[in-house]
């Protein structure tokens, strides 16, 4: 049953690192507009960095708290259904266009083993994305396609992670993804920065990633039971 919920909870990772949407298509460097309307513009409703919450933490709970680094530079927006958080770079305010996506879920496992986190940066991650996408390439005759760049573990916060950096290829255009999958005990945190650009894409990541603050509370005593989620995420969520 516990590899059974592992496997469901990074294949939802996998699947959430697909083909980027048109609109960010459209941000490639000489790339001629799609035909696909335009996205709706993310809401702004603070343009000052959310307060962390200081209320204290229950024992085996984390405490995941999302900023913008340089917020006045980004629109902000809320999709409490999938517990993620979309920021977009203004026009103008960015070397180029990128937009970045935080994602705060529940980790398959408490403490990964590093051989299974191994396999699943270089192997299973790889693969899955390549797979998302085959069905595009094949429409496209080949003109779309997706080559891995980089997929490999690293420490990020403190905890055991995943780096991916993935390249989008639409005929003469092209969009990186620069993922950073983070599993902090009972919490998964999913941190994505898209752009035309690989080095502003790289850039925001590595902002985002330190404007992010993750704290644990006590430790749980031992029999005790795997605390409940809480709601929806938002500026600050506790898991």
């Amino acid at each position: 049953m516990t590899r059974a919920r592992t496997a469901s909870a990074l294949l939802l990772t996998c699947v959430a690192l697909a083909w980027p949407s048109a609109p960010l298509l459209a941000q490639a460097p000489s790339a001629p507009a799609p035909n696909a309307p335009p996205a709706p513009a993310p809401q702004n409703p603070s343009a000052q960095p959310p307060g962390a919450d200081q209320s204290p933490l229950k024992p085996g709970t984390v405490r995941v708290t999302t900023r913008a680094p340089e917020p006045e530079k980004w629109l902000t927006q809320n999709d409490i259904k999938n517990k993620r958080r979309l920021f977009r770079c203004k026009p103008l305010a960015c070397a180029d266009k990128v937009t970045v996506a935080i994602e705060v879920g529940n980790s398959p496992t408490r403490h990964p083993n590093p051989q299974a986190l191994e396999k699943f940066a270089k192997v299973d991650l790889p693969k899955s994305i390549r797979a998302g996408n085959a069905a595009r390439e094949i429409m496209t005759d080949g003109t779309d396609k997706v080559e891995t760049l980089v997929s490999e573990t690293a420490n990020l916060k403190g905890y055991p992670a995943v780096s991916n950096e993935t390249k989008y290829i639409r005929g003469s255009t092209a969009v990186y993804a620069i993922t950073a999958i983070i599993f902090a005990g009972p919490v998964m945190v999913n941190v994505r920065a898209t752009s035309p650009d690989l080095a502003v894409a790289q850039q925001y990541l590595k902002a985002f990633l330190d404007a992010t603050d993750i704290k644990e509370g006590p430790p749980l005593p031992p029999g005790a039971p795997t605390p409940t989620p809480a709601g929806p995420a938002g500026k600050s969520q506790n898991i």
